[in-house]
């Protein structure tokens, strides 16, 4: 709860700092995504990306979100938690438990993604602020 208390009390540097720790998870998922398909089915790789849209669709929504984040977008810091979410409950409900490794992994991505959409809302809060402050002087 102090760490949440915290989140909500930062400064614009802190705000920035919060997206760019979400991107670069966001780009941390997509390479460890595309590692294990990678692995898992090597040459064959580009052939199941195109017969699985679906795939192909979630990889270029993690692209899209990660240029948003880029530019700070809202949408794209909560697109990807929800994106995360999506893929974990999908997972379970399919009876494929993550290992202890990953599901540290994803809690770890969990939060950065949270922390991003904190972060976006506080960023874009602040600059709000600011150009309010400017008009008025």
């Amino acid at each position: 709860m102090a760490s949440l208390k915290v989140e909500l009390n930062m400064n614009l540097q802190k705000a920035e700092q919060v997206i760019v720790n979400a991107t670069y998870a966001a780009m941390a998922w997509l390479i460890l995504d595309f590692g294990l398909l990678f692995q898992q089915h090597g040459d064959q790789t580009f052939s199941i990306l195109a017969s699985h849209p679906e795939m192909t669709a979630g990889a270029i929504i993690t692209i899209a979100c990660i240029a948003g984040l880029i530019y700070k977008s809202r949408l794209a810091a909560m697109v990807l938690f929800l994106l995360l979410l999506l893929a974990m409950l999908i997972r379970t409900v399919q009876g494929i438990f993550p290992s202890a490794m990953m599901m540290i992994f994803f809690i770890i991505l969990l939060y950065f993604f949270f922390t991003g959409i904190l972060g976006t809302i506080r960023y874009h809060h602040l600059k709000s602020l600011e150009q309010d402050s400017n008009r008025q002087d």
